[in-house]
């Protein structure tokens, strides 16, 4: 009895034993051996490129470990590009590792499967997932130059890769334009439009912002309003540091960042045009962007610079019909077309020019010198109305406001700009002396007619009483 139970016994021993080996080969092969892999395109149209997509190796993975051996359909490639055993899975999986970031690894690719008819999938931009693969080591490979090609170990159930190629660029626009005009005061708003790098292969990235402004714009930390986003996601974990005419924005190690490859980045902040911006050709401003895996190893400076113009006001008072300088006019100026508003302030400089201020302690009032010729300088385009509040002695003063509307155009960005409806006339017109009336001359000549026919009246009465008393 007691044999026939240690039997039983050894029989489920075995019997268990046989289970937990199947179990462990099972586990050696992964639970699973397809998955897919998907092209993160983000918000990038890529057209009618196409994407072929190649297993070099195939791979089984269990805890974390894995294996590859290479795939028939490509040893002859890696005898052809001579490795010095072919034949050997790890020595082909070295030759892999150290030179498939080589143009020369993937031009030898390129050929190779275009002589082949090898097996692939292929992606494009209605369908950038390919599924059901057998777990591998696979290259990616775009149909065109501009993209780079990619590769990545297929493990798990889903293996998402970054398209490569496109570079983080920068594009900075002003108020929504790549240049703009604005009024001294004004708060411009800056936008600049940039990509998250691919950092596939790294742990550490750095990503720098700097903005640098020119003296024509007062910047503050206080001011600044910066807006970041990442797609459609708002930024907060950054800090901004304003050092003079410079902001700059330290997003800390972006590698955190990394599953957002080639999303758009966008900037947002603004700043107010001073007296300064008078002095320039053009008011300048730069944002310059540099990526890498290293401080010291950063990507050449990427930069787009906007400009931001102020324009001038020539205002000419002279006699209607002779065209007379006329001194001692006196206007208010307003932005827009309503004179409900307050007029614009102004401070006062030599031979008739003013500049405009912020300053509410400025003068409001424009008074024409000897030449009748005032000249306004910090104006934006756009409409303005001038109003006369005091004519020169003996002239009329102008009943309604004169209408006003500056035009800038430019076809190169700012760089140069043509401005009409900046030279403006106003007339003044003086009367003749009006015919007078209740002159010494008409009393005179009344008088005597009054007693010329008095006399004539007193006449006829003394010959008619002689008449009577005969």
């Amino acid at each position: 009895m007691k044999n026939k139970l240690k039997k039983v016994i050894a029989y489920v021993l075995s019997f268990m034993m046989l289970f937990t080996m199947s179990a462990m080969n099972i586990g050696s092969v992964s639970a699973a051996s397809t998955g897919s892999i998907t092209l993160n395109v983000a918000q990038h149209d890529i057209g009618a490129t196409t994407f072929s997509v190649y297993k070099l190796m195939d791979a089984t993975s269990a805890n974390d470990k894995i294996a590859y051996t290479v795939n028939s359909d490509f040893k002859e490639f890696f005898k052809q590009t001579d490795v010095a055993n072919s034949e050997d899975d790890e020595v082909v999986y070295n030759y892999i590792k150290n030179h498939v970031k080589n143009d020369d690894f993937t031009t030898k690719l390129k050929t190779y499967v275009a002589s082949k008819n090898i097996s692939k999938v292929t992606l494009s931009q209605s369908n950038l997932k390919a599924n059901n693969l057998e777990y591998g080591y696979y290259a990616i490979i775009p149909s065109i130059d501009t993209y780079k090609p990619m590769y990545t170990t297929l493990s798990n159930s889903n293996q998402t890769v970054y398209l490569k190629g496109l570079e983080p660029a920068v594009d900075k626009k002003a108020d929504g334009k790549n240049w703009t005009s604005a009024q001294i005061g004004e708060t411009v708003r800056f936008t600049v439009d940039s990509m998250v790098p691919n950092m596939t292969g790294f742990d550490h990235y750095v990503y720098k912002f700097t903005d640098e402004m020119s003296s024509g714009l007062t910047v503050s930390k206080a001011d600044l309003n910066m807006k970041i986003t990442m797609g459609d996601t708002e930024l907060t974990d950054y800090t901004v540091t304003v050092e003079n005419q410079k902001i700059i924005v330290d997003f800390g190690d972006f590698i955190k960042y990394k599953e957002h490859a080639n999303e758009t980045l966008k900037f947002e902040y603004q700043a107010t045009l001073n007296s300064n911006a008078v002095t320039d050709d053009k008011t300048t401003n730069m944002a310059i962007i540099q990526y890498g895996h290293d401080v010291d190893s950063l990507s050449d400076p990427k930069k787009d610079t906007t400009i931001i113009k102020t324009h001038n006001l020539k205002i000419t008072k002279v006699e209607k019909g002779t065209k007379t300088p006329l001194a001692g006019a006196k206007f208010n100026l307003y932005k827009g077309t309503s004179t409900t508003v307050k007029p614009i302030h102004f401070v006062q400089g030599d031979n008739g020019t003013y500049t405009v201020t912020t300053d509410e302690n400025g003068i409001t009032e424009l008074v024409t010198p000897s030449t009748g010729i005032i000249n306004v300088k910090g104006l934006d385009d756009g409409d303005y109305r001038l109003v006369e509040t005091e004519a020169p002695e003996g002239y009329n003063k102008l009943k309604s406001p004169k209408e006003i509307n500056i035009k800038a155009e430019s076809s190169d960005n700012g760089e140069n700009v043509t401005v009409s409806g900046n030279d403006i006339t106003v007339e003044n017109s003086t009367e003749s002396w009006l015919p007078e009336t209740g002159g010494m001359g008409t009393v005179i000549f009344t008088v005597v007619g009054v007693v010329g026919v008095l006399a004539i009246l007193s006449t006829y009465f003394k010959k008619g009483k002689k008449r009577e008393e005969a």
